[in-house]
Protein backbone atom coordinates (compact mmCIF):
# COMPACT_ATOMS: atom_id res chain seq x y z
CA UNK A 1 0.00 0.00 0.00
CA UNK A 2 1.21 3.43 -1.10
CA UNK A 3 2.50 5.52 2.17
CA UNK A 4 -0.06 7.93 3.56
CA UNK A 5 1.24 10.98 4.09
CA UNK A 6 0.28 14.04 6.01
CA UNK A 7 1.34 17.37 4.32
CA UNK A 8 0.96 20.95 5.37
CA UNK A 9 -1.43 22.48 3.01
CA UNK A 10 0.25 25.99 2.68
CA UNK A 11 3.86 23.92 2.25
CA UNK A 12 2.07 21.92 -0.86
CA UNK A 13 1.12 25.67 -2.03
CA UNK A 14 4.34 27.55 -1.35
CA UNK A 15 6.68 24.85 -2.65
CA UNK A 16 4.24 24.78 -5.76
CA UNK A 17 5.26 28.93 -5.70
CA UNK A 18 8.56 28.97 -5.58
CA UNK A 19 9.38 25.63 -8.18
CA UNK A 20 7.04 27.25 -10.75
CA UNK A 21 3.92 24.49 -10.77
CA UNK A 22 6.61 21.30 -11.13
CA UNK A 23 5.95 20.67 -6.72
CA UNK A 24 2.55 21.02 -7.91
CA UNK A 25 2.97 18.11 -10.58
CA UNK A 26 4.55 16.10 -8.55
CA UNK A 27 2.01 16.44 -5.80
CA UNK A 28 -0.81 16.12 -7.82
CA UNK A 29 0.46 12.53 -9.15
CA UNK A 30 1.35 11.61 -5.13
CA UNK A 31 -2.15 12.66 -4.25
CA UNK A 32 -4.52 10.27 -7.55
CA UNK A 33 -1.89 7.50 -6.16
CA UNK A 34 -2.82 8.01 -2.93
CA UNK A 35 -6.41 8.34 -3.49
CA UNK A 36 -6.10 5.07 -5.54
CA UNK A 37 -4.05 2.94 -2.69
CA UNK A 38 -7.28 4.36 0.25
CA UNK A 39 -9.89 3.39 -2.59
CA UNK A 40 -8.56 1.10 -5.11
CA UNK A 41 -12.16 -0.11 -6.46
CA UNK A 42 -13.57 3.18 -7.29
CA UNK A 43 -13.60 3.62 -11.56
CA UNK A 44 -12.97 6.59 -11.18
CA UNK A 45 -10.04 7.21 -10.07
CA UNK A 46 -7.18 8.83 -12.17
CA UNK A 47 -3.96 7.64 -12.82
CA UNK A 48 -1.25 9.72 -11.46
CA UNK A 49 1.00 9.80 -14.36
CA UNK A 50 -1.81 10.63 -16.81
CA UNK A 51 -3.19 13.51 -14.81
CA UNK A 52 0.67 15.14 -15.36
CA UNK A 53 0.41 14.87 -18.79
CA UNK A 54 -2.98 15.77 -19.61
CA UNK A 55 -2.10 18.61 -17.39
CA UNK A 56 1.38 19.41 -19.35
CA UNK A 57 -0.33 18.88 -22.66
CA UNK A 58 -4.21 19.63 -22.66
CA UNK A 59 -4.26 22.37 -24.55
CA UNK A 60 -4.13 19.77 -27.39
CA UNK A 61 -7.79 18.92 -26.48
CA UNK A 62 -8.41 22.27 -25.89
CA UNK A 63 -8.12 22.07 -22.52
CA UNK A 64 -11.51 19.15 -22.36
CA UNK A 65 -9.44 16.19 -20.94
CA UNK A 66 -8.03 18.06 -18.12
CA UNK A 67 -11.08 19.51 -17.47
CA UNK A 68 -12.80 16.41 -17.56
CA UNK A 69 -9.73 14.95 -14.63
CA UNK A 70 -10.41 17.35 -12.36
CA UNK A 71 -13.43 16.35 -11.76
CA UNK A 72 -13.04 13.08 -12.47
CA UNK A 73 -10.34 13.60 -8.88
CA UNK A 74 -12.47 15.57 -7.38
CA UNK A 75 -15.43 12.79 -7.50
CA UNK A 76 -12.18 10.54 -6.31
CA UNK A 77 -11.52 12.20 -3.25
CA UNK A 78 -15.20 12.31 -2.31
CA UNK A 79 -15.54 8.68 -2.58
CA UNK A 80 -11.51 8.17 -1.18
CA UNK A 81 -13.55 10.38 2.10
CA UNK A 82 -16.34 7.76 2.40
CA UNK A 83 -14.12 4.75 2.28
CA UNK A 84 -11.76 5.91 4.95
CA UNK A 85 -15.13 5.85 6.63
CA UNK A 86 -15.91 9.89 6.87
CA UNK A 87 -18.82 11.86 5.75
CA UNK A 88 -17.19 13.68 2.64
CA UNK A 89 -16.83 17.52 3.20
CA UNK A 90 -14.76 17.69 -0.16
CA UNK A 91 -16.60 20.74 -2.15
CA UNK A 92 -15.83 19.93 -6.28
CA UNK A 93 -17.23 24.04 -6.35
CA UNK A 94 -15.00 25.25 -3.88
CA UNK A 95 -11.87 23.48 -5.26
CA UNK A 96 -12.96 24.98 -9.10
CA UNK A 97 -12.95 28.45 -7.59
CA UNK A 98 -10.07 27.92 -5.19
CA UNK A 99 -7.95 27.49 -8.44
CA UNK A 100 -8.43 30.88 -9.44
CA UNK A 101 -7.42 31.90 -6.03
CA UNK A 102 -3.86 31.76 -7.05
CA UNK A 103 -4.09 28.49 -7.23
CA UNK A 104 -4.98 27.69 -3.16
CA UNK A 105 -7.00 24.83 -4.26
CA UNK A 106 -3.93 22.63 -3.44
CA UNK A 107 -4.52 23.91 0.37
CA UNK A 108 -7.83 22.79 0.43
CA UNK A 109 -7.43 19.17 -1.49
CA UNK A 110 -4.08 18.68 0.56
CA UNK A 111 -6.71 19.65 3.95
CA UNK A 112 -9.16 17.33 2.54
CA UNK A 113 -6.08 14.55 1.98
CA UNK A 114 -5.16 15.00 5.72
CA UNK A 115 -8.32 14.35 6.93
CA UNK A 116 -8.67 10.95 4.77
CA UNK A 117 -4.67 10.35 6.19
CA UNK A 118 -5.74 10.43 9.94
CA UNK A 119 -8.92 8.39 9.77
CA UNK A 120 -6.99 5.61 7.94
CA UNK A 121 -4.22 5.53 10.15
CA UNK A 122 -6.67 5.83 13.32
CA UNK A 123 -8.87 2.79 11.87
CA UNK A 124 -5.49 0.75 11.10
CA UNK A 125 -3.85 1.61 14.51
CA UNK A 126 -7.03 0.10 16.31
CA UNK A 127 -7.10 -3.23 17.28
CA UNK A 128 -9.70 -5.55 16.11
Amino acid sequence: MEELKIRSPFGVWGLTLVSFGIYGLFWYAKTATQIKAVNPDNPKNVSGSSLVVWMLFGAITLFIVPIMNWFKLCASIKAEQQAAGLTPTFNTGVATLLCFLAGTNLCYIQAQQNLVVTAVQARQSVPV
